[in-house]
């Protein structure tokens, strides 16, 4: 199991995978031990957790790499663990030990108990230390697209182009009527 296939739904507890899809939204499984299914209606609100950043100072960090810092720590025994009963210093404490440069206005209180919520979810359930970048590269053909110059001097890009797509997803094509003589 990688992050993008784990999703945080809007209004229901915990994590859930994906497990398909369907026209009526995404098909999805509790992470709760549960295995409960159901089916996301496609006006509900889905987070990718591949997608979740946490805001630094500087810029912001992945949320695969904040799970990296935080299983490295609980490996060493030094991650600790927080609840919603700590005051909100000794939250902001125990996470500034995980992220020092995270930005502490834009970070709130919940988020860091969601983030360590999430954490413990997963725990068990998939490995930290996979590289995706790499993956992702290994995966992923390269398209080479060669550029032509035109008489006008202006460059062309040729090679496979995507056909546009309608809202309902398939391919659009024009039908162009001649006449005849």
């Amino acid at each position: 199991m990688e992050l993008k296939d784990v999703v945080s739904v809007s209004g229901k507890p915990g994590l859930h995978k994906i497990i398909g899809k369907s026209q009526n939204g995404l098909v999805l499984e509790s992470l709760d031990g549960s295995a409960k299914r159901m089916i996301t209606p496609v006006t509900q609100k889905v987070s990718v957790l591949e997608d979740v950043s946490i805001y630094t100072e500087d810029s912001d960090i992945k949320l695969l790499e904040v799970f990296k810092k935080m299983s490295d720590l609980d490996e060493k025994g030094n991650l600790g663990s927080i609840e919603k009963s700590n005051t909100p210093d000794q939250i902001k404490s125990w996470f500034a030990s995980i992220i020092p440069d995270y930005n502490k206005e834009k970070v709130y209180n919940s988020d860091i108990l969601k983030v360590c919520n999430w954490y413990s979810l997963l725990k068990g359930k998939m490995s930290f230390d996979q590289t995706e970048d790499a993956k992702d590269d290994a995966e992923t053909p390269v398209k080479e697209v060669a550029a032509k110059k035109t008489k006008g001097g202006k460059n062309i890009k040729t090679g496979n182009t995507p056909k546009a797509k309608t809202s309902k997803g398939a391919a659009k094509t024009t039908i162009t009527s001649r006449k005849m003589s």
